[in-house]
């Protein structure tokens, strides 16, 4: 759907109160559309959908004005973080939050549905593993299909389907008619892939839930250093930043048994635990880096993963981070 001003109308009419608007084409103080809302200016983000992991996006536009999120379903999650956030929103189905003196309006029908792109048959678990590979390194589209079928864990054949989605969907693009491919819209492929990641791929890789045994979780950086053990989500964002401090730990390990996890790594299994293992759902190719990473007591996966991670979490804390860890270790390779 585009969005102009008889796209916003129908948004306010699902409302079902009196509120005049108006579309402001002249001095915009943003480069969102500025429109007025009962004499408010407000700048208006619009998308079809808006799940907890898209809010740090919302929160890199500029504020001269306040920001109204306009989207045909905003999850429960989403709404709740936009109100702790101060951020404006309404959705097609009629629920509204506007916070604009003297226009209060809070309104939760409790019937909205996800939107469904048709590109979504692309974004399945195989789709998800191959996709990593590209948001770690966008050079990687021109590898060889068999060298992206075993890095990614998935078949050649699943390789092949899915490069031509992503193609068919505006991700990849043939550069002048040769069999070259270069990576487009990276930020908004990485928004689709968060989600992907933690609930169809990590699931699947799932170990289980652990506590530190005793002893072991003031050391865990020093404790923990060794070529088998990759940290993720909050312990990876303070290994890269050196300014964090993780409550909650994700871990991947090439150690699958509970016997090796309970001897060599000395973690207890405890379904109420602050420690979720997984198996590494990629290749490990280049053992140099895995032994530089060991050596400069960095053993973390690939940033774009401890991104995914922490801003799926939904916590302010973490998405601060998160942004942090975007703009120093994944923006600067695009």
């Amino acid at each position: 759907m585009s969005f102009d001003f008889i796209t916003f109308m129908k948004f306010l009419e699902a409302l079902d109160i009196e509120i005049e608007a108006k579309f402001l084409n002249a001095q915009q103080t943003s480069e969102l559309p500025v429109y007025s809302i009962d004499g408010h200016k407000v700048s208006v983000y619009f998308r079809n959908e808006i799940r907890q992991h898209n809010i740090p996006a919302i929160l890199r536009e500029k504020k001269e004005l306040p920001i109204l999120v306009v989207a045909n379903y905003l999850t429960p999650k989403a709404k709740e973080m936009l109100r702790e956030y101060k951020f404006n929103y309404l959705d097609s189905y009629g629920n509204a939050y506007l916070n604009l003196s003297p226009l209060k309006v809070y309104l939760e029908n409790n019937n909205a549905s996800p939107y469904v792109k048709p590109s979504s048959k692309i974004f399945t678990q195989a789709g998800g593993q191959l996709i990593f590979q590209f948001l770690q390194d966008p050079q990687l589209v021109n590898e060889t299909q068999r060298y992206l079928a075993d890095n990614s864990m998935i078949s050649l054949g699943s390789v092949s389907k899915i490069i031509q989605g992503l193609s068919e969907y505006g991700y990849l693009v043939s550069q002048d008619g040769k069999d070259k491919y270069q990576l487009l819209e990276y930020e908004e492929l990485l928004d689709r892939w968060i989600p992907l990641v933690n609930e169809k791929i990590l699931p699947k890789y799932y170990l289980g839930t652990f506590s530190f045994s005793v002893g072991m979780k003031d050391e865990w950086k020093k404790k923990y250093l060794r070529p088998q053990i990759f940290w993720s989500g909050e312990p990876a964002a303070a290994l890269l930043t050196n300014n964090f401090f993780p409550e909650k730990f994700s871990m991947f390990t090439t150690f699958e048994s509970n016997k090796d996890i309970m001897q060599t790594l000395k973690l207890v299994p405890n379904q109420n635990g602050n420690i979720k293992l997984y198996k590494p759902f990629w290749l490990q190719t280049n053992q140099m880096d895995n032994v530089a990473n060991y050596l400069n007591d960095i053993n973390v996966v690939p940033p774009v993963l401890v991104y995914a991670e922490l801003i799926y979490s939904g916590e302010p804390r973490n998405l601060e981070i998160a942004q942090k860890i975007f703009n120093e270790h994944i923006k600067p390779k695009l």
